[in-house]
């Protein structure tokens, strides 16, 4: 790649809501940056580096749950769920 290559710059957009925005703005700011200024680092990041080894996977909070999914199933102990509308009406609740 030559010099004038690098310098070429690509536009990079994404929409998000506003009080993620303005969150994420207030703690960059905490570190002295912006958000565009942190989107360069972690893209940059991840072209050089791919994703972490730990992307996507998930939290204690989340195994603990699956893991009670599992015993509950074993146990022929299903949790009482409902229909989705019903799941999704108490996830949103």
């Amino acid at each position: 790649m030559n010099k004038r290559q690098e310098l070429q710059t690509e536009r990079v957009s994404t929409r998000i809501s506003k009080s993620v925005k303005v969150k994420a703005q207030a703690n960059l700011e905490k570190r002295g940056l912006t958000i565009a200024e942190y989107m360069r680092i972690v893209l940059s990041s991840v072209a050089e580096n791919g994703l972490p080894t730990n992307f996507g996977q998930p939290n204690q909070e989340v195994l603990d749950s699956i893991h009670e999914m599992i015993d509950a199933k074993a146990n022929d102990n299903l949790l009482p769920g409902g229909t989705v509308e019903e799941f999704e009406r108490k996830l949103n609740s």
